[in-house]
This record gives C-alpha cells, structure tokens and sequence, in this order.
C-alpha cells in the first residue's frame, strides 16, 4: 500500500553522532554522505545538526546527523550528550596525525563507558587518505583499534574523492539500527536559506555547501537538542547499573 505524503509514523528515526578531534573532516563528511558533495574548508563553533529523509534498501528513514564540535582536544572536556542522544555513532581521525587516531581511541572507549548498559553500533573511519605522502597512521593500526573497541565497522577513506565505501558503512550503519529506533519523536522544520544566514552571521570560517534533496542544517542548541534523550538514556543507564 502506498504511503500517504503526510503520513510519517512509519517512518523510523535514526540519530548518528559524528566525533573526532577538530579538522580531522567530520563535517565535509558528513555533507559528502548527504548531498555526494564536497567541502574543503568548513568551520562552525556550534554543532550542527542535518536532517534529512533518505531512502535506503527501498525503505524511507530519517536520518538525523549531528556534527559536534570539538572546542577542546582535551578528551576530558568532550561533551556527553551527544553519546546519549544518538543510536550510532561515527568516530573519525585523520590518518595524517597521530594524535588523532589517540584523541579517537579516547573516544571510543568514552563511549562504551557511557554506553555499557545501553550499548549503540560505533564504526571507525581514518579520513584524508589520499595524502599518503603525509601519512602518519598506518592503516594497520585503525584496524586494530577498530576491532579491540569493537566497533562494528572500520575503513580508510578520502572524503574529498567520491568513494562509494563512503556512503556504504553509512548505509549498514543506519539498517543496523533502524530497526531498534523510535519513530515517534516530532521535528521541528527548518529553513535551508535561514539556516545559510545564522551560520555566516556567526560562524568564524566559511561554508561552501550545505545539504540539497530537501535536506536542512541547524544550529544546534545543546538544552533543546540532547535534553530529554540524555536524561532518560543516563537514568536508564544509571538505574540498570545500580541493580
């Protein structure tokens, strides 16, 4: 039976957080998975939320992707709402700095720690692999991250070429959770032109592109954005590991 144009509540919900220590590509990433476009200068001193309804195996999903910031390298200061908000997320270093693929394994381990009882897919991706002569992190040593944080999935890329590995590991990504999700949850639309205007009046970078295909970016703001997920996601962990 073909779905009415309005009719949203069977339409799952998946939520992805993107993670990694600040220019290692997260979010040209991000917008090369959404719109097959690419960036190569991108700066935000927000996390930036992107919406989008994409049609994977056939099946229509909302797809929410926040981009976080990353304001500090120091693993300490890394925000934990996010972890809780999302279903999945997206772990990215950057093959030509050591101290990324630490600063990600950092991460990782952040995140199962805050996701013991409630555990979500994670996948490891090194990005900027086509500057080999810069290379830094072989590609030995993501694998082997990879699988001692058990992450479900792990891969080389060049966000600034057009691999098709790019927008598969996020394609298994989201039908590993989709069916576990809640599609229940209401979303506020958003304008792509509106949006445009916010971000120059207040980003400190510039923005070359932004999502197509009906898709929205959004300033996020952390109380609106994570509130009600983080509470009940870290009152279920807390309560399940206090029995």
């Amino acid at each position: 039976m073909k779905m009415k144009t309005d009719d949203r509540s069977n339409v799952p919900k998946v939520r992805i957080a993107i993670i990694g220590m600040s220019n290692v590509g997260k979010s040209a990433l991000t917008v090369r998975y959404l719109t097959r476009r690419y960036i190569g200068e991108y700066r935000s001193n927000t996390d930036l939320l992107y919406k989008q309804t994409l049609s994977i195996n056939n099946t229509l999903v909302d797809v929410e992707i926040v981009d976080v910031c990353c304001t500090s390298n120091n693993i300490e200061q890394f925000p934990e709402e996010p972890i809780y908000w999302a279903d999945a997320c997206v772990v990215v270093y950057d093959v030509t700095s050591k101290s990324s693929l630490t600063y990600a394994i950092d991460l990782l381990k952040t995140v199962h720690k805050l996701r013991s009882q409630n555990p979500m897919p994670t996948v490891l991706i090194g990005n900027k692999a086509d500057l080999e002569h810069l290379r830094e992190v072989e590609e030995i040593e993501g694998r082997t991250a990879a699988i001692q944080n058990n992450c479900s999935q792990f891969l080389e890329v060049s966000v600034a070429e057009n691999s098709l590995s790019i927008y598969s590991v996020f394609d298994l990504l989201i039908n590993e959770c989709r069916s576990t999700v809640s599609s229940t949850q209401k979303t506020r639309k958003f304008s792509v032109s509106k949006m445009i205007g916010t971000l120059i009046g207040n980003s400190n970078g510039k923005i070359s592109n932004s999502p197509s295909n009906g898709g929205t970016v959004v300033v996020c703001h952390k109380s609106d954005l994570y509130k009600s997920r983080f509470l009940k996601r870290r009152q279920n962990c807390t309560k399940t590991g206090s029995l």
